[in-house]
């Protein structure tokens, strides 16, 4: 058991380094300006958003970064999707309804909207934003200073996520969690290694003239979790890309209950771990049970220190992610309970290779 034990031990102590290291070296969206004030298409593609729209379309119209033209790719929704963006549109002319048509054979439905999007934008940047995500002031010209100081092609964020049932506070704290224990991000824009690498396709910020000369989203026209695969074939073309946390800049609502989230983190989570079922199994164990590893192999005293651990960076990793320290100290066992929940959901859909989002089957890839 000693064995084991020391394992653990060193997995934790190694998750910890890497929290501080994102810590320390600042990973978040930081204040600037850019060179000029180049032209952005805002790509926005939505299925049955009617409720999210009018709230990112407001914050759009709105914002403090004029040159923006915004295209929304209605994706079949059977709601008022096309009517609110059309009723917007009516108020703002930089706002244009793209109608959408039946899902190509070998496309998942987001990456063949967001190519039809790109198709259709004439800016000097493309910056792809999911439906639900909000908008806040300084986002595009902060973002695209750090793109042209660091001659970026790509610059990822991942928002600051909001969370209000109880469900959603066990579920989606996981997603940062893993992300800033398991990779420094500063890595993302230094290594061309595609493995140091991640990606979140809620705020995907590209220079244009490169996207449409390699047209990411055809690349990876049959892949789930896209995001991913598209910073990874980025990294493996040794062109420049990072991935930044949101200071409040830009904010989402992922799920709306515990249910809708694992559905939705089951999707993704093979992909943090290099789709590869045997890492993501052994991530679980060692950070579910580690301290079960622990007690007998170097005496039950080590235990408390082992825990004292993990509790202080999970609090590292909700500082990080700017969010509540509260709750996440008091719910942490239960988060981590959730996790395996969503392992186990994982697991379940892949084997039974049936999965489906927003009304489509999906694969996972």
């Amino acid at each position: 058991m000693s064995g084991l034990a020391f394992t653990a031990i060193t997995i934790l102590l190694v998750r910890f380094t890497i929290v501080l290291v994102n810590i320390l070296h600042r990973q978040w969206l930081k204040a600037g300006s850019p060179g000029g004030e180049p032209l952005v298409s805002v790509l926005i593609p939505a299925r049955n958003e009617e409720r999210a729209l009018r709230l990112i379309l407001g914050d759009l119209v709105d914002h403090d970064y004029n040159r923006l033209e915004i295209l929304v790719y209605d994706d079949l929704s059977e709601d008022q999707t096309a009517a609110v963006v059309r009723d917007y549109a009516a108020r703002d002319r930089r706002i244009r309804l793209i109608e959408g048509m039946e899902l190509p054979e070998g496309w998942t439905g987001k990456n063949h909207a967001c190519h039809r999007l790109a198709e259709e934008a004439r800016g000097a940047y493309l910056l792809f934003l999911d439906a639900d995500v909000r908008v806040r002031q300084g986002l595009v010209r902060h973002s695209l200073a750090h793109l042209q100081q660091h001659r970026l092609k790509l610059l990822s964020i991942f928002p600051r996520q909001l969370m209000h049932t109880p469900g959603e506070k066990l579920v989606v704290p996981a997603m940062n969690l893993i992300l800033l224990s398991l990779l420094p991000m500063r890595l993302i824009r230094l290594s061309h290694r595609p493995s140091l690498a991640a990606a979140n396709g809620q705020f995907m910020l590209f220079e244009a003239a490169n996207y449409h000369r390699h047209q990411y989203h055809k690349a990876v026209r049959g892949k789930h979790v896209e995001d991913m695969h598209i910073i990874r074939l980025m990294k493996k073309q040794r062109l420049r890309v990072h991935t930044l946390l949101s200071s409040g800049q830009v904010e989402c609502r992922m799920y709306s209950s515990f249910r809708e989230a694992v559905g939705g983190l089951t999707r993704s989570v093979f992909a943090f771990f290099g789709n590869s079922m045997v890492v993501l199994l052994l991530f679980t164990v060692f950070s579910t049970f580690g301290f079960l590893f622990v007690g007998p192999g170097l005496g039950w005293v080590w235990v408390i220190p082992y825990l004292a651990l993990t509790w202080l960076m999970r609090m590292l990793t909700a500082y990080a992610s700017r969010q509540p320290l509260g709750w996440t100290a008091i719910l942490q066992p239960f988060q981590q309970a959730a996790f395996v929940i969503v392992v186990i959901e994982s697991f379940r859909r892949r084997f039974s290779e049936r999965n489906t989002w927003k009304g489509r089957e999906i694969k996972f890839s």
